[in-house]
């Protein structure tokens, strides 16, 4: 057989090996949670952001305490939400990222993915944002959603929902005494 015959199939495979395993993203027709949409009480919201024009051919797969809630791909965006309590986010490049963050129901929280490519090699720093220096940043980024995976990832639910290491316990209720006449 020759070396020509072997190479083409062995080509063509690989190829399509490397086609299955990428991030895809795309816009969705509705955003499931969006940066401007009231937090359900029982929730936090977490929306993250990147803008950044470096690296901007490099997917960030984000991971909320390990579970798969979404990526970002150059001037993107996308928001999920949270169970109140601890999060550990982690952002990965060609250096994995993270933030850290107690969630308190109703709240919404904003992360913006900075970048710095050195000679290649893309990093990803973690901010968090206050509401106000955010809401530019949505605006002018657009939201997207994974759509496609590599084969050993599970596609995030939608809307996604990232359950806290350690739960934050219900509030209680003290009932008021009552006064007597």
């Amino acid at each position: 057989m020759a070396l020509k015959e072997l190479l083409v199939p062995s080509f063509v495979l690989v190829a399509c090996l490397a086609g299955c395993s990428s991030w895809k993203l795309d816009r969705p027709a509705v955003a499931p949670v969006q940066a401007q949409t009231q937090v359900p009480p029982t929730a936090a919201k977490i929306c993250v952001v990147r803008t950044a024009v470096l690296g901007s051919a490099v997917t960030f797969p984000t991971r909320d305490n390990r579970l798969l809630v979404g990526a970002t791909l150059g001037n993107t965006h996308f928001c999920y939400l949270a169970e109140p309590g601890e999060h550990e986010i982690t952002i990965e490049a060609d250096a994995i990222e993270t933030a850290k963050l107690t969630a308190e129901a109703g709240k919404s929280y904003f992360l913006k993915q900075e970048v710095d490519n050195i000679f290649g090699y893309v990093k990803c720093r973690a901010v968090w944002l206050a509401e106000s220096e955010a809401r530019g940043l949505f605006e002018s980024s657009s939201y997207e959603v994974l759509v496609g995976v590599p084969g050993s990832e599970r596609l995030p639910d939608n809307p996604p929902f990232a359950r806290a290491k350690s739960p934050q316990p219900a509030a209680s209720v003290t009932p008021s005494p009552q006064s007597g006449t």
